[in-house]
């Protein structure tokens, strides 16, 4: 889709420019030679229909090139190429055939499917790999951009041959590490792989050549996305690595600052996305599941969450989480299991380069020190396996051993995986946890990776974990400060006695955790240093004049638990992006942020009864820029409908002025009840003796209160909870005249 309208805005451009006399030159289409032997030239209708497919899905600038015309197959298509029957790849270097045909045709994109006839005449697999190095240099030495797609051949199983079969497997093995020690960013080779799934039974029609009911079907959807993934984008779009830094397809860097949110385990949770936003950040990493552990992630919910993304104006890094501590958790998935799952939908993904990184796999090993040993080779499989199925995005690759690194597997392998991405657009990610807990081992760690030239980014990281206590302020001030990304660990959901690191309670942006305050609010932190990407308009550009202060909030619909704010709008110099909205108890305290809005309204709910709330905002820009904040307005709901029932008891001691009171609290409501504060007054100056029993206990004067313990917090509609204390009265002792929860009054019975 966006490379048609791209095609149709250009399009525009033409007409206006020959409109205004101006002669306009339009691109050369891609040429693409297919080369090989029989199986590429006659009738090899693969390529018939890799054409068509092509020209169906919009790519319509490309021109198949060869010296030999195109044999029939049914329709009209583009079928020049250089598939010569009987051919050897040992043969045309021998013949030096190649330079003629290049210097004829001058490809861009070669697809190459060559060494059947050598493996048929036991030509060893080394040879025939020294045959496809020369060819190589002849292509580069006519085109040194020149893009190669090798082919891993389709098996054999000829009558006269009982060896062949083996003999394809052997070169097959030996192909992709002869393609990533040749490839360079210059002139990148891809592998694709022809021969996982074909049958020579089934999709041959004599043991060699490919049948036309299933074999040219199977070669065609193993080119397709390897060649999409080579042609030329139609724009310059995507994120992507410069050196160190990530950078934006217009060359702007862009420097992650951004939350981990639990998405997989929280699905119904999509306010997060744009409550992340509200303080600032310019990324979210967003949990998925691949299927093994957790999921799978549909392609539909891939797309919804991209549209999430999108629309709270956020970077998408999309994790699979279920890889996580690969070969010590028995039931984690692998890399290869993920990097299917990616495959499995690329159409959701495909388009959205600008937007989207690819984070392959959560914590990918664990401290299995043999298995993490492969870290290096797994993660370049991946990706290698990303890129033949057109996905062009920038790629995330997590450390292993949980993360951390902690034998530098990573650190030393990283040169190694980065260099066999074809597209040389994948950044590195460590977790820094309790590993990480002295300023030392963080610099050291952030040093090699400057020191080799390789991008990284903190994908991970707490204010403290298990496994020791991480050094968060010396990880955020040395990002910072050295231009690296880093993503904090997370924003709500967090069990199985991590509880610490939420970032807020229950998902509730107005209830800041202290790894909330300090993470987002903090030095070094997201509001003070996250800039959102220039793709929605951000980046400081030179900005630096915040919006005027937005007027002071007037209240309407004002009800027991909910008040819905207005005020006058704040105008900028470049445009306001947003209100944030900020609370405070009536009678004193701190502003804590509770929201945020695109528009000049803002409903605050989740309010106590007959209580009173002071609200003020401000305004942001893109950078962001924020304006003072608005005068301050006090509100006072108004009283709720009563949900609750108390029973009130008390027994003097007889002939002392003792007593003992006993309270039983009932939620009448249809509602769950989280978290609870009861109120009442005494008249006769009765005093509770603490510190009481159920409740944490208060007195001031006449009026009493009593808030939940961590047991009795939660009350379901119909259940109760049993509360106490013993006190002194002064000969009268009558029971409170009403009672209140969380504000609202209770009857009485």
């Amino acid at each position: 889709m966006i490379w048609r309208l791209l095609r149709a805005m250009m399009i525009g451009v033409l007409l206006t420019a020959f409109a205004v006399g101006t002669p306009v030159q339009a691109a050369a289409p891609t040429r693409i030679m297919a080369l090989g032997d029989s199986i590429t030239g006659s009738p090899g209708c693969w390529r018939a229909l890799l054409w068509q497919h092509l020209r169906d899905t919009g790519h319509t600038d490309i021109d198949f090139v060869g010296t030999l015309p195109a044999p029939g197959c049914g329709f009209p298509y583009d079928g020049e190429n250089e598939g010569h029957g009987g051919f050897l790849a040992t043969g045309i270097v021998r013949d030096n055939q190649l330079p003629g045909w290049l210097s004829a045709t001058k490809p861009d994109i070669v697809l190459m499917h060559l060494g059947t006839n050598d493996v048929w005449n036991n030509i060893p697999a080394s040879t025939i790999l020294d045959a496809y190095t020369t060819l190589l240099g002849q292509m580069r030495a006519s085109n040194p951009a020149i893009k190669l797609i090798v082919a891993q051949i389709i098996p054999m199983n000829p009558a006269n041959c009982s060896a062949c079969g083996q003999r394809v497997a052997a070169l097959n093995n030996a192909i992709p590490a002869w393609a990533q020690a040749h490839s360079t960013a210059a002139s990148p080779i891809t592998v694709a792989d022809q021969w996982t799934g074909f049958d020579t039974a089934a999709d041959t029609t004599d043991g060699v050549h490919p049948n036309s009911s299933t074999g040219i079907q199977k070669m065609e959807a193993r080119w397709y996305p390897a060649l999409v993934a080579a042609l030329p984008r139609a724009d310059a779009g995507g994120l992507r690595i410069s050196g160190t830094k990530i950078t934006e397809a217009n060359g702007a860097a862009f420097v992650m600052r951004g939350v981990n949110h639990a998405h997989v385990w929280y699905p119904s949770q999509t306010s997060s996305f744009a409550n992340i936003k509200s303080f600032g950040a310019n990324t979210v990493r967003v949990v998925l599941g691949s299927g093994q552990r957790w999921g799978p992630t549909s392609a539909a919910e891939v797309t919804n969450v991209i549209s999430l993304c999108k629309q709270s104006r956020l970077i998408c890094v999309l994790e699979v989480h279920d890889t996580t501590g690969f070969g010590e958790e028995g039931a984690a998935a692998s890399l290869d299991q993920a990097a299917s799952y990616w495959i499995s939908v690329a159409n959701a993904l495909q388009g959205q380069e600008n937007y989207v990184v690819i984070n392959l796999g959560n914590e990918p090993f664990g401290n299995n020190q043999q298995v993490s040993a492969t870290w290096a080779s797994a993660t370049s499989s991946a990706i290698g396996r990303l890129r033949a199925a057109g996905l062009r995005h920038l790629l995330m690759a997590d450390a292993p051993m949980w993360g951390q690194d902690w034998q530098n597997v990573m650190r030393d392998d990283a040169a190694a995986v980065f260099n066999a991405d074809p597209q040389h657009n994948t950044v590195f990610s460590i977790h820094m946890y309790g590993v990480y807990d002295t300023v030392a081992e963080i610099n050291a760690y952030f040093d090699a990776f400057q020191t080799a030239g390789l991008p990284l980014v903190v994908g991970e990281f707490g204010n403290r974990h298990s496994d020791g206590d991480p050094d968060e302020d010396t990880i955020m001030a040395q990002a910072q400060a050295r231009g690296l990304g880093y993503l904090g660990w997370s924003w709500s959901g967090n069990s199985g006695g991590v509880e610490y690191l939420d970032m807020v309670n229950g998902f509730n942006p107005a209830s800041l955790t202290p790894w909330g305050e300090r993470f987002l609010n903090g030095p070094n932190g997201v509001r003070q240093t996250a800039k959102e990407a220039t793709i929605y308009g951000g980046g400081n550009g030179g900005d630096t004049q915040p919006p005027t202060t937005p007027g002071t909030p007037t209240a309407s619909s004002v009800t027991s638990t909910s008040v819905t704010l207005s005020w006058s709008a704040s105008t900028d110099n470049v445009g306001v992006t947003g209100y944030e909205v900020f609370r405070a108890p009536g009678t004193g305290g701190s502003f804590s942020q509770v929201g945020s809005t695109a528009t000049t309204t803002f409903t605050d709910t989740g309010l106590a009864g007959s209580t009173s709330y002071r609200y003020q905002v401000r305004a942001r820009d893109a950078v962001p820029n924020f304006s003072a904040n608005s005068g301050t307005l006090t509100v006072t709901t108004t009283p709720g409908t009563a949900t609750c029932k108390v029973v009130y008891a008390a027994s003097n001691w007889g002939g002392a002025n003792g007593f003992t009171a006993n309270v039983t609290i009932t939620n009448t409501g249809s509602t769950t009840i989280n978290g609870w504060t009861l109120g009442f007054a005494y008249a006769a100056g009765q005093q509770v003796t603490l510190p009481g029993w159920g409740a944490t206990w208060t007195q001031s004067a006449a009026n009493v209160t009593a808030a939940n313990l961590a047991w009795n917090g939660t009350l379901a509609p119909n259940a109760s909870t049993g509360i106490g204390f013993n006190g002194t009265h002064n000969g009268s002792n009558p029971a409170p005249a009403s009672f209140t929860l969380n504000g609202s009054a209770c009857t009485t019975g």
